[in-house]
């Protein structure tokens, strides 16, 4: 391992519980390197916990040790567990659906369930809400110190079976891409869609020129306008819409130096879906 250990949660950062598991971790190991990813994800959201996972893991080396909880679900029949990816970052997390991006997009080599004989920390036995002190950066802490084997966290569980969001995918069908918007560039109010390069360039729009987009609240039409797809948001002026390829390889839609998600009250995932068209000649 090479000791570092980064964390995700939703505590935010008014009050000490992210504080309280930095402590837990370096009386692990007064050693450790530790990062934050974020701990301002929306409470209760697994889903933006598995995105931004997906976003930040492969970019950092094998042997890194991540800890993700956002866990509603804390002190119920849920698992703990530890996935080591097919790159080589190991992730503790409970079992709740914060893995599936993780999953689909580089892949799970193993799951452990954690025994909390060796992954709780000595007389937390009566907490049940906060397992992110007691059980998951106590965990993180010992597998980045190299003081817990990933073999030695527990039984093995089969990738296949650990919980997942219900896969949905965009499509193309007689020339019109369907999607979801999958999440927000927060700070920005870029709407990232699940619309990948690949499959937006069967539609045969170059940079610069113009595509037919929609954007959907359920069956409600909340816009639809004629935009252009630019490699950089230079390609438009200031307060202009674009279609660009995000930081995901994924087509994304922003105003230049302003906030689409705020101009038209834009929410993700479902109800919410997206389609482009190609504009006929």
């Amino acid at each position: 391992m090479n000791k570092i250990l980064v964390m995700q949660t939703d505590f935010g950062l008014v009050d000490g519980a992210v504080a309280a598991m930095y402590g837990v971790a370096l009386k692990v190991d007064e050693t450790l390197k530790i990062y934050d990813l974020t701990h301002d994800i929306p409470p209760y959201n697994i889903w933006e916990a598995s995105y931004r996972l997906i976003q930040t893991v492969p970019y950092w080396p094998s042997g890194s040790v991540f800890v993700s909880v956002v866990d509603p679900g804390v002190g119920s029949n849920r698992k703990s567990v530890v996935a080591k990816t097919k790159q080589g970052q190991y992730i503790v997390t409970p079992d709740n659906g914060t893995l599936t991006h993780i999953k689909r997009l580089i892949g799970i080599e193993e799951v452990r369930e954690i025994e909390e004989a060796v992954g709780r920390r000595k007389n937390t036995e009566h907490s049940y809400t906060f397992h992110g002190r007691d059980v998951y950066a106590y965990t993180g802490a010992q597998l980045a110190a190299g003081k817990l084997a990933f073999e030695q966290v527990g039984q093995r569980l089969e990738v296949e079976d650990i919980v997942e969001f219900a896969d949905t995918r965009a499509t193309i069908q007689d020339g019109v891409i369907r999607g979801s918007i999958d999440i927000l560039d927060v700070r920005f109010g870029s709407l990232w869609t699940n619309v990948s390069r690949e499959l937006f360039n069967q539609l045969g729009v170059e940079p610069k020129e113009l595509v037919e987009l929609s954007i959907f609240n359920g069956h409600l039409r909340i816009y639809q306008n004629q935009i252009v797809y630019g490699n950089t948001f230079a390609d438009v002026n200031i307060g202009e819409i674009i279609c660009y390829v995000n930081s995901m390889d994924h087509m994304a839609i922003a105003i230049n130096q302003g906030n689409f998600a705020k101009a038209y009250n834009v929410g993700t995932q479902e109800p919410w879906h997206i389609e482009f068209r190609k504009l006929k000649k």
